[in-house]
């Protein structure tokens, strides 16, 4: 894979890249949301803290049954730790998980008045929230123009050099700076479904890719 020292993929090849993916790829449709896109940011919050190292469906069972039983963080912080850890149970790493919601709930209430703040640099500031998780808030929620980095995304912009960092946050950050503006409302999306439909993890389909004469992965077939 590129690391931070590898040669980056020129800027006017990204631009090039993201105008072939965006004809290529689906872009903000229900479909490719995933269960992550919630009705309130809070929901949003909650359900993005349960994704981590979690399946999309097991994240979705997680969240339903946890707003079965609370719905804002006053409600949240009424449940036992036992309540929280037997709804989120599905998702994994469930008592680290409720934790994390706990504490999410207890500073959002002192600090924000139990409203979640709507830009990426004040959802940074929450515990549990990380670059992954503020981007999507910001942008599902608030209609902020992020590109949220997951392991899909990580792994083609590692491949390609299309931008720099050893770990997703980092690469979020050279993403932000490297991609047009045009494309950022949409990105996340194309890059996405370009990772799990072609530029998948252990098979590559080098030899049906659409940006293949961009990439600059070594071990694409001649």
């Amino acid at each position: 894979m590129v690391t931070p020292s590898s040669p980056l993929m020129p800027l006017s090849d990204v631009e090039a890249v993201l105008r072939i993916l965006s004809d290529v790829m689906p872009g903000d449709s229900k479909s490719a949301r995933g269960p992550k896109r919630a009705a309130s940011p809070f929901r949003s919050c909650v359900s993005c803290m349960l994704s981590a190292q979690s399946l999309d469906r097991n994240t979705a069972a997680a969240t339903k049954a946890l707003f079965k039983l609370a719905r804002s963080p006053k409600g949240m912080l009424k449940l036992s730790d036992a309540e929280i850890v037997d709804a989120i149970r599905p998702a994994g790493l469930y008592n680290m998980k409720a934790r994390n919601i706990r504490r999410f709930c207890e500073q959002l209430l002192r600090d924000y008045d139990g409203v979640v703040p709507a830009t990426r640099d004040e959802l940074l500031k929450l515990h549990g929230i990380g670059r992954k998780c503020a981007d999507l808030v910001a942008h599902f929620a608030f209609g902020e123009a992020h590109i949220a980095v997951d392991t899909h995304i990580r792994r083609v912009c590692q491949r390609t050099g299309l931008a720099a960092g050893k770990v997703e946050a980092q690469i979020a950050v050279s993403l932000d700076e490297r991609a047009p503006d045009w494309a950022k409302p949409e990105a996340h999306f194309w890059l996405l479904q370009f990772g799990k439909r072609v530029c998948k993890s252990r098979t590559p389909q080098c030899g049906v890719c659409p940006i293949r004469q961009f990439c600059l992965f070594p071990n694409k077939s001649a």
